[in-house]
């Protein structure tokens, strides 16, 4: 029977990875890093430990599996989880055999030949980056720098699909410098887009007294502890070096690329002054079709000025007047479908007031946003021309105003005038392009690369320049940001947390963002 040598225990985690988490702190590890503050947990055999099976670490997991939400789950840490594989592959197995999220906290220290079970049974892991070169990582930890490149190949070799979290404890007068971040931003580099986070630590004295009753030597006696605010800044700089040179690194091309050919604009409209051109979702800016005062009420439907219809305003007086007895407005309030999943299309919608998602459901139930669409917006233009039915679910964001044109009008109008033809192939072109960009975003396991491309998006197209940032007001719940994004809502809460500690974001509410570094966000899926 396969046991293994349990440190303790710790229940209601938040920090050995995302959500809450029960954390089983494994005893033996091979190094002897200067700044340990688990001492104890060095001997592979302990008087103190506790031995346990596989399956009573599932049933502690089962206990607890009640508060792990969408992304919590059970971390293995140590010591180094690694030291004992033959154990921590069988319970990674198990848990991941009952859908329980799955995380190893590691140095990469262990028998290669584990490593690729390991690895495909890990969800997030938690990479311990002691130091940057062979010398500096004999010298801190006593261990082999080889071993742990040569882990962070095999990562790269046997197709790692889970996400990484970078870690470097930072030591006083060791790595607290600019140049060692670049260092350790090139060492990680080739690991890509499976890094979800670079976490800086401070240095702590908080496990110094553990030496002394165990009778040991503390290396490090009379360093003072790391200063957290100048830790914090250490690991933006490191999340901003990695961010800049992540496009540029040759593994990362592929899906670099695939990222930027999305995110380009369909046409490259005159610039005079040779500026940059920003991507933009399928439609225009944010429109008000609100009359004030209109001569005629021709144009006219319950105070719909339908001329400022972008995909009406090229018809004719004679059309609008055959559109009378073809088109009705509609008020819709928040939450209500117009359309769902299987539905004929019978008319075409535009958007008048308020916000629209398409969405579609994943085999588990989870929802799926395709789309957002904002005022200006249509759709059902091609499930009319080809009479198919709905593959979508179409749901008012808030309480929202549309107008439906009728197939007889449109498919006359499609004929007699060929503006509004062109309009239904653009916003083609457009919605299969933002397909695109989705698919990229959903394909990476990266939720940083997927939320800042999604601030992104929505920063181009609702946002308002203020002096505290662009201001993004959501008609989104983090609920559905996730939705959109394909995440979780606990994952999408947590990185906006991120990206605020980082100083790219700032809110007030759940329903205002500002956006402080749009670049920095930009870096993240377009390396620009």
């Amino acid at each position: 029977m396969t046991t293994g040598n349990i440190h303790s225990i710790e229940t209601m985690g938040l920090m050995d990875g995302p959500g809450v988490r029960t954390v089983f702190f494994l005893q033996g590890c091979p190094l002897r890093c200067a700044y340990c503050h688990n001492p104890d947990t060095l001997p592979l055999i302990s008087d103190t430990a506790q031995e346990m099976t596989p399956e009573e670490i599932l049933a502690v997991a089962k206990r607890q599996q009640n508060y792990f939400g969408e992304e919590g789950g059970v971390t293995f840490t140590g010591g180094e989880p690694l030291q004992q594989s033959p154990f921590l592959i069988r319970c990674l197995r198990l848990l991941k055999q009952e859908g329980i999220h799955t995380a190893v906290d590691t140095s990469g220290i262990g028998p290669p030949r584990y490593w690729p079970e390991i690895l495909k049974l890990t969800d997030t892991l938690l990479l311990d980056v002691k130091a940057f070169d062979a010398e500096s990582f004999r010298d801190l930890t006593g261990g082999s720098f080889e071993t742990f490149c040569r882990f962070m190949a095999a990562i790269q070799s046997h197709h790692f699909a889970g996400n990484i979290w970078v870690r470097h404890v930072m030591v006083p007068g060791y790595t607290d410098n600019e140049t060692d971040m670049e260092r350790l931003v090139d060492l990680i580099l080739p690991l890509g887009f499976l890094i979800d986070r670079i976490e800086i630590l401070p240095y702590h004295t908080m496990g110094s007294e553990k030496y002394q009753q165990l009778g040991l030597n503390y290396r490090l006696d009379g360093l003072p502890p790391m200063d957290e605010a100048r830790a914090k800044d250490f690991e933006r700089l490191a999340n901003r070096l990695f961010i800049q040179k992540l496009p540029h690194a040759p593994h990362a091309h592929a899906l670099y690329r695939a990222a930027a050919l999305t995110a380009q604009p369909s046409a490259t409209p005159a610039n005079s002054d040779n500026k940059e051109v920003t991507p933009t979702m399928p439609s225009e800016a944010p429109l008000s079709f609100r009359a004030d005062s209109i001569d005629t009420s021709v144009y006219l439907r319950e105070g719909i000025d339908l001329r400022q219809l972008p995909l009406l305003r090229h018809l004719s007086v004679s059309q609008f007047h055959e559109l009378a007895n073809s088109v009705e407005v509609r008020r819709v309030k928040k939450g209500d479908f117009i359309f769902r999943s299987g539905d004929p299309c019978s008319v075409l919608y535009i958007v008048c007031e308020g916000q629209f998602k398409i969405l579609t459901h994943t085999p588990d139930g989870r929802e799926q946003i395709m789309y957002i669409y904002s005022p200006g917006d249509f759709v059902g233009g091609f499930n009319l021309l080809k009479s198919h039915k709905y593959l979508y679910f179409g749901q008012a964001l808030e309480d929202s105003i549309i107008c439906t044109m009728n197939k007889e009008f449109f498919d006359k109008a499609c004929l007699e005038n060929p503006y509004i033809l062109r309009q239904i192939l653009e916003k083609a072109y457009d919605r299969l392009r933002w397909a695109e960009e989705l698919i990229t975003r959903l394909s990476s396991s990266n939720a940083s690369m997927k939320v800042a491309e999604l601030l992104t998006q929505l920063a181009d197209r609702r946002g308002v320049e203020t002096a505290d940032g662009i201001r993004i007001n959501l008609t989104l719940t983090r609920e559905e940001m996730g939705n959109f994004a394909g995440m979780t809502r606990e994952t999408i809460t947590r990185k906006l947390g991120e990206f605020k500690d980082l100083g790219y974001i700032d809110f007030t509410s759940n329903r205002i963002i500002y956006i402080k570094d749009r670049q920095a966000l930009k870096d993240y899926f377009l390396g620009c």
